[in-house]
């Protein structure tokens, strides 16, 4: 891409993140103004949505598409691996549309929904129910991890 067109681009999305922003505001969530993210190329708006940060992520590689994210919302110890990767495989079938990682390092979680922005016929609507799907995914996979704790506490 030429300068031209990544400045482009990246104008373009600070606009729609501004939009997303005034939709979570206008819905009483506290959405901050659209960040830039020099090291990932990405428009970012945090909001507080049901006690939780997310980030609502806008790519310049990707234009189309959007990305909201709930990052370390619960560490692994090494011994837990196995048990999170459990509870992270029950949570990415049960839930709809959002799914939970672990990262890189392998000591946390993300739980994330990815989805193609619809321009102008996107919704407020559409927008939350997203959100409240990256929190009921982070949600199942800390009922899954609890639960399992439990099953191997002593009788």
């Amino acid at each position: 891409m030429s300068d031209r067109s990544v400045n482009d681009t990246r104008a373009m999305l600070e606009t729609r993140a501004q939009q997303y922003q005034e939709w979570m505001c206008n819905e009483g969530y506290r959405a901050q103004d659209p960040v830039w993210d020099a090291d990932a190329d990405t428009w970012d708006v945090h909001v507080k949505y049901e006690g939780v940060t997310l980030v609502v992520v806008f790519d310049v590689d990707d234009p189309g598409f959007v990305r909201i994210l709930m990052p370390n919302f619960w560490a692994i110890e090494p011994s837990a691996l196995g048990p999170a990767l459990v509870a992270l495989d029950l949570a990415n079938k049960k839930c709809k549309c959002a799914k939970v990682h672990v990262n890189a390092r392998r000591d946390d979680t993300i739980a994330a929904v990815e989805f193609l922005d619809q321009g102008d016929q996107m919704r407020a609507a559409t927008l939350l129910r997203y959100l409240a799907m990256v929190v009921n995914a982070a949600r199942f996979f800390a009922s899954a991890m609890q639960e399992q704790a439990e099953s191997m506490q002593p009788a």
